[in-house]
């Protein structure tokens, strides 16, 4: 296999787990906030955010506002 087609596959695995942990992640977030019972527990949304994530991708995923997320961080 060409180099190129090396990195094409590594990049496609690479997406699809990003999507995977993601998509678990979000449901995660959705027992969680379930489990309390209280959507607007800005602690519980603070413990489910993952340092490193994309804020907009947080965004996307908690309908949080841009301004929410960078309080509870």
């Amino acid at each position: 296999m060409e180099t190129k087609e090396k990195e094409q596959v590594l990049e496609l695995i690479i997406s699809y787990e990003k999507k995977a942990l993601e998509k678990e992640w979000k449901e995660g977030v959705e027992r969680r906030l379930r489990k309390d019972g209280n959507k607007k527990n800005a602690t519980s949304r603070k413990k489910c955010l993952p340092k490193d994530m994309d804020i907009q991708a947080i965004h996307e995923l908690t309908e949080l506002s841009l301004e929410e997320i960078e309080k509870l961080r």
